[in-house]
């Protein structure tokens, strides 16, 4: 199995640990690198373009919201946030520090599903776990602001896993989608048409 590689920063020497200790539980994912400060973040992310990055929202707002501008870092990005102190608005994928254990793996594992799957995978044949969950629920009529509800996601999360859904399989109407659902077998004629929503 390949791993995925994720490097943290955060200024806090606990909760760069109490992060570490999350992710390494996770499987595939791997830790390659831990910051505390931007100047040697910025050389190094530069040079690993496919690792997943976890950054405080400080060290975010001092001067990192620069890079986004190159390549693809904003795609592959969670912004670890206090939500009574961070606004946001950059429409990057958050994790609320006071978020429980199970719910920061579900967003890394939902960040990590929208990854471009690797060079020895088909991605027009290959749907992550997180994906199919989602193609069922569309199928099942639910809006992108109910499916992340229902998942613990962002909207903007969930927008970006129908992005990707669409370019894998290039199907972009619901109806579509849910032609594609039942002939798969992520969901049956019985569930669509009992299906209350």
């Amino acid at each position: 199995m390949n791993r995925t590689g994720i490097i943290v920063a955060a200024e806090s020497y606990l909760l760069r640990k109490g992060v570490v200790s999350i992710l390494n539980r996770m499987p595939g994912v791997s830790v390659v690198r831990e910051f505390e400060a931007l100047p040697a973040l910025e050389k190094f992310i530069q040079t690993r373009k496919r690792d997943l990055l976890v950054i405080t929202y400080t060290l975010f707002d001092q001067s990192f919201k620069q890079l986004f501008n190159e390549g693809d870092l904003q795609d592959r990005t969670i912004i670890l946030t206090h939500k009574r102190e961070w606004q946001g608005g950059s429409g990057i994928p958050t994790i609320d520090s006071d978020d429980g254990k199970g719910l920061i793996i579900n967003k890394m594992q939902a960040l990590l599903d929208a990854q471009v799957p690797g060079p020895d995978e088909d991605p027009l044949l290959t749907l992550s776990p997180r994906e199919k969950t989602i193609v069922r629920l569309v199928s099942l009529g639910y809006t992108n602001k109910q499916i992340a509800g229902e998942l613990f996601l962002s909207a903007h999360t969930v927008i970006t896993h129908r992005k990707n859904i669409g370019h894998k399989l290039g199907i972009k109407s619901v109806s579509g989608l849910t032609v594609y659902a039942i002939v798969n077998n992520i969901i049956t004629l019985e569930e669509l048409s009992s299906n209350p929503v």
